[in-house]
C-alpha cells in the first residue's frame, strides 16, 4: 500500500480544481504534507477543508504565467517557509481546441508558457540541491494522451504537451545520478471542467461519437491523481523517464 511520511513535502500546481485537486488530497489522505498552488485562494481553502489533515495541507496561490522568470525563486521561498521538497506534482494547465487554420501566434505562445515554460521553471527550481531533498525525490508532470496519439484540431495544445514529456524525458537522463526521478503520466478524457469545455465547443453529438471510443468509460480525476502517487511513491523508486498513459481503453 502506497503511504507517506508527514515530513515529506510535495508541492502540487492546479490543485484549485480537477485532477491537480484529486492529486493534493490523495497525496495529504496518504500521509504527506501538501503546498497546494492555483489561481483561486477560495477554491485552495475550500479543498482544505476537505483534506484528511487540514493541518498538512498548505495553500498558496499563485498564477503561474505571472512573472514566470522568478519561479525558481518562488520555489526557494517555499522552502524556506516550509522545508525541503520531496515532490513535484504539476497538474496546471488548459486545454485549446484549435486546427490549423485558426493558428496564432500570440495564443500560442501563451499556451506553451503554461503547459511548458512554468513546468520547466518550476522543475528548475526542485532540481536546485537546496530545495528538494535530492536522492528520492521525484518529480510527476500531468501531460496528454494527445501529446502521443494524433488527435485533430488539438494543435497547439497537443504540441505543448508534447513539448513538456520531451522535456521531461531529458530531464530524467540529467537528474538520475542525483537520484532525482522525473516521469509523466498522460491522461486522455478525464470528467473535469476541461473536459466540459471541450464539449461544449465540438457540439453535444460529436462528443457522444467521442465517448464510445472509450470502451471502459472516461476518467475520473482521481484515477490520474492514483497514478500520480504511485509515481511519487517509494513503491516506483526504479521508474523514471517514463509515460504512463491513461485512456480506459481508448486509441
Amino acid at each position: 500500500m502506497i503511504s507517506f511520511a508527514p515530513d515529506q513535502l510535495f508541492l502540487v500546481t492546479g490543485a484549485s480544481s480537477g485532477i491537480g485537486e484529486a492529486i493534493a488530497l490523495q497525496l495529504n489522505a496518504l500521509g504527506a504534507t501538501v503546498i497546494a498552488t492555483g489561481r483561486s485562494r477560495e477554491m485552495l481553502e475550500n479543498n482544505k477543508s476537505r483534506a484528511v489533515s487540514p493541518d498538512r495541507f498548505h495553500v498558496e496561490p499563485r498564477d503561474l504565467t505571472a512573472n514566470m522568470e522568478i519561479l525558481p525563486d518562488w520555489v526557494k521561498t517555499l522552502r524556506e517557509r516550509y522545508g525541503k521538497l520531496s515532490g513535484l506534482a504539476h497538474a496546471a494547465g488548459k486545454t485549446l481546441v484549435s486546427p490549423l487554420r485558426e493558428y496564432d501566434l500570440p495564443t500560442a505562445h501563451a499556451l506553451f508558457d503554461l503547459l511548458f515554460h512554468a513546468p520547466m521553471l518550476l522543475a528548475k527550481g526542485f532540481a536546485d540541491r537546496r530545495n528538494s531533498v535530492g536522492r528520492g525525490a521525484s518529480m510527476v508532470f500531468v501531460c496528454a494522451a494527445s501529446a502521443v496519439v494524433p488527435v485533430p484540431s488539438l494543435l497547439v495544445y497537443a504540441s505543448a504537451k508534447g513539448a513538456l514529456l520531451s522535456g521531461a524525458r531529458s530531464m530524467s537522463a540529467e537528474l538520475a545520478p542525483r537520484g532525482i526521478r522525473v516521469n509523466c503520466v498522460s491522461p486522455a478524457l478525464v470528467k473535469t471542467a476541461m473536459q466540459g469545455d471541450y464539449a461544449a465547443l465540438i457540439g453535444k453529438e460529436a462528443f457522444a461519437q467521442v465517448e464510445q471510443g472509450y470502451p471502459m468509460g472516461l476518467g475520473e480525476p482521481q484515477d490520474v491523481a492514483s497514478a500520480v502517487a504511485y509515481l511519487l511513491s517509494a513503491q516506483a523508486k526504479w521508474i523514471t523517464g517514463q509515460n504512463m498513459l491513461l485512456t480506459g481503453g481508448w486509441s
